[in-house]
């Protein structure tokens, strides 16, 4: 990412699950240029991050919105203090809970996805 990139994030410390349209409606006011169908695709990867974390790892710490110069794209990142990674499930349409559906919707949906730790407390990015 290069210094012309724009950022912006979003406290969630301490927040709840009813948190998560709160975070949307952030997102969409923050990147309003998209398209219907590229804002779609970014809130429903926002969502399973913010949500993830809520679920699996104890509550965000911050969700973090980048956008690069490179046109249609917009790096997406969420804070949480477990340094435990997500586990991406091989998806079964006869077992939709099965833990890991979510990181298999954010591999389709996204160019790319990782993970890393965060040691000033422990946690991770995803």
């Amino acid at each position: 990412m290069s210094g012309d990139d724009a950022a912006w994030s979003v406290d969630l410390r301490g927040t709840d699950p009813s948190a998560l349209s709160g975070v949307r409606r952030w997102t969409a006011r923050t990147v309003p240029r998209l398209g219907p169908d590229h804002l779609s695709d970014l809130l429903i990867v926002i969502d399973e991050l913010v949500a993830n974390a809520y679920l699996h790892r104890g509550g965000p710490v911050e969700a973090r919105l980048t956008v690069p110069t490179t046109p249609c794209r917009v790096v997406v990142e969420v804070e949480d203090h477990s340094p435990i990674h997500p586990v991406q499930g091989i998806p079964r349409p006869d077992l939709p809970e099965m833990p890991g559906q979510g990181m298999s919707v954010i591999r389709k949906l996204a160019d790319s996805w990782g993970v890393h730790e965060n040691p000033d407390f422990g946690g991770k990015t995803v």
